[in-house]
């Protein structure tokens, strides 16, 4: 006699989220020690692709005050900013701005900016 088995399938990953980076200053090896960061591709206007694993766990919360120095990484790119962008896991101090209205012609999703400053290796 033949029974069938029937065996749960396995989870699949979730694919990567893929976000726009206009610009990097500062630490060039940043986006690529980020614990989310899956893959990096830089775009031929200088831009940057950056896949981040939405399944990633998020860094602690960050209430250090901001230190008298100026940001080790700056990134700034259209559209909603990403968390998973700025927990890195040497992170001191983190500011993000948003602004949601944008421009209509050249940020019509909006933009954001993020400044990281980083602890000492």
């Amino acid at each position: 006699m033949f029974v069938p088995m029937n065996h749960a399938h396995p989870v699949t990953a979730e694919p990567l989220t893929a976000v726009e980076i206009d610009g990097l200053l500062g630490e060039l090896g940043y986006l690529e020690t980020l614990p989310a960061v899956g893959h990096v591709e830089v775009a031929a206007d200088g831009g940057l692709t950056v896949w981040l694993d939405p399944t990633a766990g998020e860094a602690p919360w960050l209430d250090a005050p901001r230190p008298e120095r100026s940001p080790d990484v700056e990134l700034h790119g259209q559209g909603a900013p990403c968390r998973a962008l700025v927990d890195h896991p040497r992170a001191e101090h983190v500011e993000m701005f948003f602004d949601g209205l944008g421009d209509p012609m050249s940020a019509p999703r909006g933009w954001w900016h993020a400044r990281v400053w980083l602890r000492a290796a």
